[in-house]
């Protein structure tokens, strides 16, 4: 390519910008962004060039000397106008009356290189001397289009990456989430069983029975144990008193305070377990606002550990509570059972001597 065909041809994508510019309405305002922003990049890459490679050798002649300071003139003009352009609302009425403006000051940029620098340029340089000035201007415009491209492949591998490391944080946020989920289910089954026994009367083993804990599972076994021990004793008393004709009322009494001894447990475990929920509600709450604030892997690695800890810690402590419930509750019904039996014996020994 000769010089001439260069700085010929040179202004066409510039124009074409232009055209689509010219084109757009004020509602249109991202699209102006968008193209306001190429524009500005081609006319600075030909003012760049120009100034680098082509003004250098024309000051050296005294038949484009003077030239060069006008086409500098126009670069600087050129520049001026967009910065106003660029600081103008996009949406705003005069931005479109702007871009004529500077359309039409680059145009006569472009009339006056080609009516006035190029015909000086061709009679004061050489061939070799053009013929260099071409290629540099050339390899120029090639080494920036490759920065460009460069430039362009970098921010979509960083996007792919951002992409990558959210998809790979939601995995791990999907993650935890069905382990807090896993976490608890037990604990709303063992909520659920307890407040029914409470409604419908049942004892504390059916409510135990809803707990997917071995903790729980253990605490239901021990007040199971122990209601039957009680019934046990109760009976016995019931079949070595029954041929007195006054009613036991301490057999009475200690029947009747069976229901209440295991109604009792009943309402402390749910009592403990609903305590168990709250501290779970709350753990997630917080484990879901460090997730959110979670932006890297090993922030959530950490924040999983904590929660995960937390929740253990958590059971732990209603295990041990559920321990000590069915402890106090075995103690006391069969305390009760062993006074309701002696009360019971002295007051058939007291019918027998008045017989």
């Amino acid at each position: 390519m000769t010089i001439t065909q260069l700085l010929q041809n040179s202004p066409a994508k510039a124009n074409e910008l232009f055209a689509k510019l010219s084109d757009t309405s004020s509602g249109a305002v991202k699209t102006r962004e968008k193209l306001l922003a190429e524009l500005k990049e081609e006319l600075e890459v030909q003012a760049r060039l120009e100034e680098q490679h082509l003004f250098p050798v024309l000051k050296k002649h005294r038949e484009t000397k003077d030239l060069v300071a006008d086409a500098i003139n126009d670069n600087k003009q050129v520049r001026a106008l967009l910065t106003d352009l660029e600081r103008t609302p996009k949406d705003d009425d005069g931005f479109a009356q702007k871009v004529t403006a500077l359309k039409k000051v680059f145009q006569q940029h472009v009339r006056d290189e080609r009516k006035e620098l190029l015909p000086a340029v061709r009679k004061a340089l050489s061939e070799e001397e053009a013929q260099a000035v071409t290629e540099k201007l050339e390899a120029g415009r090639a080494r920036i289009e490759e920065a460009k491209r460069d430039e362009a492949e970098e921010r979509r591998a960083a996007a792919r990456r951002e992409r990558e490391e959210a998809e790979r944080v939601e995995a791990e946020r999907q993650r935890i989430r069905e382990a807090s989920a896993a976490l608890t289910r037990p604990a709303e089954a063992m909520t659920e069983g307890s407040v029914q026994a409470l409604k419908t009367g049942g004892t504390l083993t059916q409510a135990g029975a809803e707990v997917a804990t071995e903790a729980s599972r253990q605490a239901a076994g021990l007040i199971g144990q122990a209601a039957q021990q009680t019934a046990s004793t109760m009976t016995r008393t019931a079949r070595s008193y029954a041929d007195t004709a006054l009613p036991s009322r301490a057999a009475i009494q200690t029947m009747a305070a069976l229901p209440m001894a295991t109604a009792d447990a009943t309402r402390e475990v749910v009592d403990a377990w609903m305590d168990w929920m709250n501290k779970s509600v709350e753990t997630s709450k917080r484990a879901s606002q460090a997730f959110a604030h979670s932006a890297t892997p090993m922030q959530l690695v950490e924040v999983q550990s904590r929660y995960v800890q937390d929740n253990m810690q958590a059971m732990m402590e209603v295990g041990e509570r559920m321990s000590q419930i069915a402890m106090r509750a075995m103690q006391g019904m069969t305390c009760s059972a062993h006074d309701a039996g002696e009360r019971a014996q002295e007051k058939g020994n007291g019918l027998r001597s008045r017989r």
